[in-house]
């Protein structure tokens, strides 16, 4: 797939420094780690070391490959243009998780950190990589759906 290939590498180096960051944090975990907030960002769930330090790596990986697929699969839906918004939204679905795993690895080594700090801002950031993947997916359609002659019929 091409795309933005900024956003891919970025995408690509924060997932490798998820697992790089779980493998540093394994040896000093404790045996239960946070993995789930209350909506007032307090903890409120406990999971395994895998769960705690793997799953979200996992995730985050799983999502950039089956992403990306889409314009793979369906290449004639995607121009340049939306490629690119695709590759932003990649990143962005990746900073996601990456936001949420640092908070968990914070929280594993004794901080008490307010989720909500974290993942409001991330999520803002894929509403808007969304927002983007939209309008140019929009635009793309637009532009394929229109009759010869701009659509004007007499």
């Amino acid at each position: 797939m091409n795309g933005n290939r900024n956003a891919d590498w970025l995408a690509r180096a924060v997932i490798v420094a998820m697992f790089a960051v779980a493998a540093w944090a394994w040896p000093s975990a404790p045996a239960q780690i946070p993995i789930h907030w209350n909506i007032a960002g307090n903890i409120d769930g406990y999971g395994s070391k895998f769960t705690g330090l793997l799953l979200m790596p996992i995730v985050a990986l799983a999502g950039y490959a089956l992403i990306g697929l889409i314009a793979v699969i369906r290449p004639e839906q995607f121009d340049e243009r939306a490629k690119s918004a695709l590759s932003w939204f990649r990143l962005a679905s990746v900073i996601v998780m990456a936001g949420a795993f640092g908070v968990i690895v914070a929280d594993a080594r004794g901080a008490n950190l307010n989720m909500n700090y974290v993942i409001f801002p991330v999520l803002a950031l894929m509403m808007i990589a969304s927002a983007n993947l939209l309008v140019q997916l929009s635009r793309l359609k637009s532009t394929k759906a229109a009759p010869p002659g701009d659509g004007i019929r007499i």
